[in-house]
């Protein structure tokens, strides 16, 4: 979206819902709450609507809030939590993660999200990097911490208290911190982002606002006003597929979800067949997914004979939407609203999106510039470059992390004068259209030439036979390094054919040296991104070569 847009320039505009104000260098809503208990509390009304879907178990706003006051008057009560204390929370997506976070912040705590996905050690790490005075985890976290030799109390999942006590939190500023999230780590070790009260405020304010423009436009589809179309739709649901400890799975969709009076439906471990089966029974309205789930449900057998005419808004989160996914997006769903962005846990979530009509005309794009985010490309001096040019990526705004908790030398290594360091390479045209070409340390130089991975990947995710692929740098003493592609391909093809297929789509610099060509997944982190390195590692591996 863009100031340009009249919508959200309505909606922006003095006394509208989203109204902005200057404060200091940067643009805030004037209607933000002070802290994010008083966004939560706000949900207090939608008391009897139901909230969580979990297998057997569901639950209404009015039960899930009981649970997390009864958290909350704990923490206080019985564990002289200060405000301000550091409390992790390692779980698997679940009833019980939510209630955590909810009680942590009602307790005046800051959450940290720990990726439950790791091992024992790298669990207690963020722990101790954290300085958390106690763990919420479920039965089997509980278990890798302990073996681990974790000495942080740890309260289990299934002894969280159920009856709530009167308790009162503290009042929390607008600028302490909130809540914690990791960095992926798939090019480094993974350091815990800070984020404010307002930080996580305006990013789902910013989500909340996308949702109000495509309410709007829908309207006008339908030639009714707004509030006709509310009350004629059942209540919102969204599947929740991305984990809990990411800013896409808890901003995005846990809390923007909640703050609107919504239903989230959960699911265990992933599985494209389940995924469609719970769309269909719940009736779910909004999906986002990485590509990798959408192929599992494409690929599912009988999609094309359930009822999936409940799903209103699709998205891809994670990284960028293939063009070969869209077309079979737009084939099997074409009037579900498609978007697609981009952003970071730095960030709290989107630095960019678009739906609908503004993804469907530019769907390489990823998403144009949120109003409330300021963004400059610069070159390697820091400099901004001309509008369309290629540099590194730099953006502030409200939704800014405070800082690495614990680490100010890479705090201030990732900043320059307010402005954050993304380490993404892109562009941006005339339009506001955020264009992301790759990771700055993900670049490859061959003979001289910059190779930018995505750029390759892009045009490569294209070919029929291709369903995902990664590209990377290896040594070569000529060249310096060469490009190798490892696709996962969904129907024959032999290196030959897809030599050819570059040769004629991509200068002659880009095409790959060799390709790597598998007929099984490759290996995901938690948000569903290849991880570079070990796939770099299995190449050079197959090659007999040492790294």
């Amino acid at each position: 979206m863009a100031m340009n847009d009249p919508i959200i320039s309505a909606l922006m505009s003095p006394g509208a819902p989203f109204e902005v104000v200057k404060q200091g260098n940067i643009r805030v809503f004037k209607h933000a709450a002070q802290n994010m208990a008083d966004v939560l509390n706000r949900a207090r009304a939608f008391a009897d609507d139901e909230f969580i879907v979990s297998g057997d178990e569901r639950l209404t706003y009015q039960a899930f809030f009981e649970r997390a006051d009864a958290l909350a008057a704990h923490l206080i009560h019985d564990c002289d939590i200060a405000p301000g204390s550091s409390i992790g929370i390692c779980m698997q997506n679940s009833p019980e993660w939510m209630i955590g976070f909810v009680g942590i912040i009602l307790a005046g705590g800051v959450a940290v999200l720990v990726n439950s996905r790791g091992s024992g050690q790298a669990m207690s790490r963020a722990i101790e990097d954290t300085d958390c005075v106690i763990i919420l985890a479920d039965e089997k976290r509980a278990v890798k911490l302990t073996d681990s030799g974790c000495e942080t109390p740890i309260l289990k999942a299934s002894e969280l208290p159920t009856k709530a006590m009167s308790y009162e939190g503290p009042a929390r500023h607008s600028e302490d911190a909130a809540a914690m999230m990791f960095t992926s780590g798939t090019t480094g070790t993974a350091k815990a982002a800070e984020l404010s009260h307002r930080a996580l405020i305006h990013g789902m304010m910013n989500t909340q606002m996308a949702m109000a423009a495509v309410f709007q436009k829908m309207a006008a589809g339908y030639g009714i006003d707004v509030e006709t179309l509310r009350k004629q739709m059942p209540q919102s649901c969204s599947l929740l597929a991305f984990p809990l400890f990411h800013t896409s799975g808890c901003s995005a969709v846990f809390l923007t979800t909640l703050s609107m009076g919504g239903k989230l439906v959960l699911m265990g471990n992933w599985d494209g067949s389940k995924a469609l089966e719970l769309i269909e029974k719940e009736r779910v309205s909004t999906f986002g997914g990485v590509p990798a789930m959408y192929w599992d449900m494409f690929g599912s057998p009988g999609i094309e004979s359930r009822d999936l005419s409940s799903l209103m808004a699709l998205s891809c989160g994670g990284t960028a939407l293939p063009l070969n996914l869209l077309s079979e997006m737009r084939r099997l769903f074409p009037k579900v609203f498609i978007g697609a962005g981009y952003g970071m846990t730095e960030m709290s979530g989107a630095i960019s999106q678009a739906n609908g009509e503004a993804f469907l005309v530019n769907p390489k794009a990823s998403g144009i510039i949120l109003p409330m985010t300021d963004v400059k490309i610069v070159d390697d001096h820091g400099s901004s470059v001309a509008t369309g040019e290629i540099g590194e990526i730099w953006a502030k705004g409200a939704t800014l992390m405070n800082g690495y908790y614990g680490r100010p030398e890479d705090t201030q290594k990732s900043f320059s004068d307010g402005w954050y360091k993304t380490g993404d390479i892109g562009k941006v045209d005339k339009q506001g259209y955020i264009y992301i070409v790759d990771r700055k340390t993900d670049m490859v130089i061959s003979g001289g030439e910059n190779i930018y991975c995505a750029e390759v990947e892009q045009i490569l995710g294209t070919h029929p036979a291709i369903k995902t692929v990664t590209t990377f740098g290896v040594d070569d003493e000529r060249m310096g390094e060469r490009l190798v592609a490892a696709v996962e391909i969904s129907s024959p093809v032999d290196e030959g054919e897809l030599t050819a297929f570059s040769n004629e789509n991509m200068a002659s610099y880009k095409v790959p040296t060799d390709f790597m060509i598998l007929t099984e997944p490759f290996g995901l982190n938690a948000m569903g991104k290849v991880e570079k390195k070990k796939v770099r590692d299995m190449y050079l591996k197959a090659q007999g070569i040492s790294r």
